[in-house]
């Protein structure tokens, strides 16, 4: 078994069978059986690319609403539910650069045109190196989060 460091407070994390909640809007769907990797100290779940991609499509079928129902600028809470990753991660990735945001008053907020095209290049890179290995772009990401810690 691989044995997985949370990027966030660095403990191990465990392998999990959990129950998420995925939806938009007045709509939520909890999906249970997805394997999981949880930290215990804080909390920070990461799921494989496998179970991510399965995510991503049903969040899509359920995105399929009337435009009026999804709108164009986004908060912290719906980014973080789109990319299946918590409030934290979402801050972070503001931080780290990964995220494009404003910040309006006392709020983040997203274009959401911006985090659907992140969602597809992550996932046509994920699809292109699915051999197990790290990408280039994790890499680095590993790397710019390490030299911050």
């Amino acid at each position: 078994m691989i044995k997985r460091k949370c990027f966030i407070c660095g403990a191990n994390m465990e392998e999990k069978t959990i129950s998420t909640k995925a939806g938009w809007g007045k709509y939520t769907l909890t999906i249970d059986g997805i394997n999981a990797y949880v930290c215990p100290e804080c909390g920070e779940i990461t799921y494989s690319y496998e179970e991510m991609h399965m995510l991503q499509e049903l969040g899509k079928s359920l995105s399929n609403l009337s435009e009026e129902e999804r709108p164009d600028v986004l908060n912290v809470s719906e980014v973080a539910d789109l990319l299946r990753v918590s409030n934290q991660t979402v801050y972070n990735m503001i931080k780290d650069g990964r995220l494009k945001a404003v910040k309006v008053g006392r709020e983040w907020k997203f274009m959401r045109k911006n985090i659907e095209s992140i969602l597809d290049q992550e996932t046509k890179l994920a699809a292109r190196n699915n051999t197990g290995q790290l990408s280039e772009h994790d890499f680095e990401i590993i790397k710019k989060h390490i030299s911050n810690m």
